[in-house]
């Protein structure tokens, strides 16, 4: 079978016959992993770096523990504690995960492409994908103590198959592995688990698992573990999450089943009504039109007794300066079994009582959400979740995390999301996140799509006002760091008011976009498989960001580009104590300052240079993003 038909299409097929025929839009995996591929979807960076590699000389020592509550800034396991980086550490992927951050295994390698993408699907055929390893770890000594078999030392994990992804068979499984340093040979298998094939999705518990280290063997210093999954590695299929892994001494089958923690589970929803990010001066337009009245929070107890917790929120501007502290006092927290998330109003749906202020520019807003239990915690870093506020150049209903791919059936299938202009603008042309890796046999032809903006209709698209030529999406295997912007030959001038704005594919078993299953917005998008408009009936946001702006772009043909043909605009040059930095794909920027002679001057990452350092002269200013130089400029400071 094809590599382009996936597992869900083939499964549907088989399992459901003609039955699948009759379905309009749905759900499939993606072949890749766009969170990993385009740097516009990857968590933002904070301050703290958590790839760096562990510089402290020797061994870990016990007690170990990672509930990978970093997973707002990295999508990689940290480097202080793991080996390697073939997991994906994600805030979206898992279903009422126990603290914020999960590490999902899959059929894709570090970089989010398949392993084996020529991979022939088969019902019984499973293959090892990715693997999670310790750094050494020294169980010979604890402080001044030796260790023995008798401490109790014991790992301690949880796990969740399928979540918002892809259920494991029975073919697939995850495995646990501990490493004999007296024999230098990994002991395979000390733990391991075949899939269900949980197909109704509706797997939202974390299972705790519960594994002696009680071989004399292991009893010195470089012991390690590993976790391993088999799964189709021709996809992002067979999904395993896992979170708060702990290994330490004194530890008990019994008493060992909950601990005091209390974690946000998931990012917040969006500071804004219906988008998650929009253009400034369309925000500037109407503030309170566009601000939510409150925004929804998911915060648990996974202790047993109920707790009491303090909320607070904070939004920083670009400047990292404090613009707005909400405190929302305390709340009576019970434990997650049988309570659920937190119930109390004040922190499960905190009210809104800030309106963003009128940009200039561009702007980023950061919002960090905190809390504190009075009972003791077991991790700290959970407590605290951070979410960006985007104002830039296009509309956005999803998160930036793609979960899984959405797709319509029927040759000229459309798509279409609901957008309202306050000002009049310009269209420019659309993002889209097409799923990556795509059925290298079918003719691009067969895959030919054309972006369209309808009218309002009233209760959905109403008459198309303007169609592109065909255009198609990019499948490679190669060249992972492109984004694809399709722009117009003509940019649309549109009038205040409402519009539709999609695309009409021209295959019959759909193409497939990202699709976020956290963020919901299925009330603005409709489908059209041939029997006329319809709204969504699946929870989350397609990926897709129409891109506006005033700028009048020069008339070239509707093309897809990747990163080396990105504008950017450094303003204000020349300038005296700040200069930002302007790209049309929001690439995560790394700058460097130079003299005229070449010495390195100054040198940093983001969309903003405090030159109030630098004397007054000539300097060159080198961009680049992704190990590779985009722009380079000649800047001027006049203080």
């Amino acid at each position: 079978m094809n590599k382009g038909i996936n597992k869900i299409v083939f499964l549907s097929l088989m399992l459901l016959g003609v039955v699948f025929l009759h379905a309009q839009e749905g759900l499939r995996p993606m072949n890749g992993n766009p969170n990993l591929i385009f740097p516009d979807l990857k968590p933002f960076a904070l301050k703290q770096d958590h790839l760096a590699a562990k510089t402290a000389t020797g061994s870990l020592s016990i007690p170990f523990f990672d509930d990978f509550y970093y997973a707002c800034n990295s999508a990689y396991p940290s480097q202080q504690l793991w080996a390697d980086s073939m997991v994906y550490i994600n805030t979206g992927m898992a279903k009422a995960p126990r603290s914020i951050g999960v590490a999902t295994f899959d059929g894709l390698n570090k970089m989010g492409y398949p392993y084996d993408p020529n991979q022939n699907f088969t019902a019984t055929q499973a293959n090892y994908a990715d693997t999670l390893t310790s750094l050494p770890i020294n169980l010979f000594t604890s402080g001044s103590q030796t260790l023995q078999p008798s401490d109790s030392i014991a790992l301690i994990f949880y796990y969740q198959q399928t979540g918002n992804g892809d259920s494991p068979e029975l073919q697939d499984s995850l495995l646990l592995d501990f490493y004999n340093p007296t024999t230098s040979a990994w002991v395979n298998r000390v733990w391991s688990l075949k899939g269900n094939m949980n197909t109704s999705g509706a797997d939202t518990i974390f299972k705790r698992v519960f594994v002696r280290v009680d071989s004399s063997y292991y009893f010195k210093d470089g012991f390690k573990f590993r976790f391993r999954n088999k799964a189709q590695t021709c996809g992002d299929f067979d999904n395993w999450h896992i979170d708060q892994v702990f290994l330490d001494k004194g530890r008990s089958i019994i008493s060992d089943t909950a601990w005091n923690d209390v974690t946000i589970g998931y990012v917040p929803s969006s500071f804004l009504k219906k988008y998650s990010a929009m253009p400034w001066y369309q925000y500037n337009a109407n503030p309170p039109k566009e601000m939510a009245t409150y925004y929804s929070n998911f915060i648990r107890y996974n202790g047993t007794s109920t707790v009491n917790t303090t909320y607070d929120c904070r939004i920083l501007d670009q400047t990292n300066t404090s613009v707005n502290f909400v405190s929302y006092g305390a709340a009576n927290l019970p434990p997650f079994k049988p309570g659920g998330w937190q119930h109390a109003s004040a922190h499960k749906a905190p009210s809104i009582g800030y309106t963003f202020t009128p940009m200039t520019d561009s702007t980023d807003f950061t919002i960090k959400h905190y809390m504190q239990s009075l009972g003791g915690d077991i991790s700290i870093g959970n407590d605290t979740v951070y979410q960006k506020q985007k104002f830039r150049n296009y509309f956005a209903y999803d998160d930036g995390n793609c979960e899984t791919g959405y797709y319509v059936l029927g040759t000229g299938g459309r798509m279409a999301y609901k957008y309202d202009l306050n000002v009049g603008d310009t269209l420019r042309g659309m993002r889209i996140y097409f799923d990556p890796v795509g059925a290298t046999s079918l003719t691009e032809s067969s895959y030919k799509f054309k972006i369209k903006i309808y009218a309002d209709g009233g209760s959905g698209p109403g008459t198309p006002i303007f169609t592109s030529d065909s255009v198609y999406p990019k499948y490679s295997k190669t060249g992972h760091n492109k984004f694809y912007e399709y722009k117009f030959n003509t940019p649309q001038v549109l009038n205040p008011g409402v519009y539709y704005i999609g695309l009409q594919q021209f295959v019959a078993s759909g193409i497939t976009i990202g699709f976020d299953r956290n963020y919901n917005s299925s009330q603005y998008l409709y489908y059209d498989s041939g029997s006329g408009w319809t709204q969504s009936s699946y929870y989350g946001s397609l990926m897709i960001r129409p891109v506006f702006g005033p700028k009048i772009l020069p008339p070239v043909n509707i093309r897809e580009h990747g990163f080396e043909t990105t504008s950017f605009n450094v303003y204000p040059n020349p300038a005296s104590d700040l200069v930002k930095i302007w790209n049309e794909n929001d690439m995560e920027m790394s700058y460097s300052v130079l003299s005229i002679d070449g010495k390195l001057i100054l040198e940093g990452k983001g969309a903003e240079i405090n030159t109030q350092s630098l004397t007054n002269g000539i300097y060159l200013l080198v961009l680049s993003s992704q190990n590779k130089v985009q722009y380079r400029q000649k800047l001027i400071i006049q203080h």
